[in-house]
């Protein structure tokens, strides 16, 4: 069950009420398309759908922005034999018709090789992970991470880390100043880097890149601990040079020219400040044409909403009304969800439909939420696969099924 959506604002309420009866005319079609050729396309899972509805690959009116990007993609698949569930994810998932294709995710650090390597930009490992999906047809996304998430994850390039001013506290990796000239200008050569490359590769949806932790936009992983707010702080960080070094970046990304889509995830400092980092940063995006959403999208996204109460969703859910149908709008779950519904993410029952309502069209989905969908062999499958696989065939009613 997902919550209902909140009413629209001011001013933009006809314009809300045209769109959502293009997308009830587009949907009554799809229903008649299957009624009148029930076997034109099989669906994994059951259901059935005719040539008239949208593909992965082209334009889709009833996503927000049609042309751009729209799916579901499976979260960092595993991509070697010796890996868990590498088999039934080529099995079940990479030839499943509901899934647009993967995203994966890629580390500064093992593509960096520094300017004395004879090659200093090393793709052959991504290109090899990636291939078996663009061969079969499918999309792929790239997640550039910066900076790991926890103390064992170092993901900045040794030529750097060695070289700058870091910071380090509880549970974060060695973090290094992201203003400080030489991480800045040698990431952004790393992102022009990568632009180059994919050019021109067919298969490639969308990138994005880590403009903080990860691949997302806040500083330091594990801010809330003990003392590390007062760390941030004595690192030079203040909120405007903050939300200055990520205008910085975006405008950056902008000028690349990349012929595909660049996205951005939003987040919030932590505690201390007045939480409208993502307000700026989804601002600054979508003047420069680059989709935004979040990492973190969790159940009490849901219920907060419900209630009409103020979100803990670091600023997302108005984020995505306001810039709805000019950029993209990705969600991605905190983690692997629970079927049962339990937080704090939830099932995807109720968090997809809610993402929908939300003008969502790109849904970034943990492979082992897909294999509780699809894959007979995986725990849980027999418990939640019905729910789960009938929930992402009606997502991809609108938001496009592969070819």
């Amino acid at each position: 069950m997902s919550a209902v959506p909140p009413p629209p604002r001011s001013g933009r309420g006809r314009v809300r009420i045209l769109e959502v009866s293009l997308v009830v005319a587009v949907l009554i079609l799809a229903a008649v398309v299957f009624l009148r050729d029930p076997g034109a396309y099989q669906i994994p899972g059951g259901g059935s759908r005719g040539t008239s509805l949208a593909s992965c690959r082209s334009s889709d009116a009833p996503v927000a922005d049609p042309s751009a990007p729209h799916g579901l993609f499976i979260l960092n698949p595993p991509t070697r034999s010796g890996e868990p569930y590498y088999a039934d994810t080529l099995q079940y998932l990479q030839n499943n018709s509901v899934l647009c294709g993967a995203d994966f995710w890629i580390h500064w650090n093992t593509v960096d090789q520094g300017p004395t390597a004879a090659r200093q930009y090393n793709w052959t490992a991504v290109d090899q992970e990636i291939l078996p999906w663009t061969e079969a047809g499918k999309e792929v996304n790239l997640i550039m991470q910066m900076v790991g998430y926890g103390p064992n994850e170092t993901y900045v390039p040794p030529y750097v880390l060695t070289h700058v001013p870091t910071m380090q506290c509880a549970n974060s990796s060695t973090t290094p100043l992201f203003w400080n000239t030489t991480v800045l200008t040698n990431y952004q050569n790393f992102m022009r880097a990568t632009v180059e490359h994919f050019t021109g590769i067919p298969g490639i949806g969308y990138i994005r890149f880590g403009l903080g932790t990860g691949g997302e936009t806040f500083p330091l992983f594990d801010v809330s601990a003990p003392g590390c707010w007062a760390a941030l702080n004595s690192s030079g960080f203040t909120d405007p040079l903050w939300t200055n070094y990520l205008t910085q970046m975006l405008d950056f990304e902008k000028a690349l020219d990349a012929p595909f889509q660049l996205m951005v995830a939003l987040n919030g400092v932590g505690v201390g400040t007045d939480d409208n980092l993502p307000a700026q940063t989804a601002a600054t995006a979508a003047a420069n044409g680059i989709g935004f959403g979040t990492e973190g999208f969790e159940l009490a996204n849901v219920q907060e909403n419900a209630t009409g109460q103020p979100t803990p969703c670091g600023g997302w859910c108005k984020q995505f009304d306001e810039y709805e149908g000019q950029v993209p709008l990705e969600l991605q779950t905190d983690a692997v969800s629970s079927p049962n519904g339990s937080p704090p993410i939830g099932s995807l029952t109720t968090l997809l439909p809610y993402g929908l309502s939300q003008h969502t069209q790109i849904f970034e989905l943990y492979f082992e939420d897909c294999l509780t969908a699809y894959d007979p062999n995986y725990p849980g499958y027999a418990s939640a696969h019905a729910a789960y696989s009938q929930v992402f065939n009606e997502t991809a009613l609108t938001v496009g099924f592969a070819s």
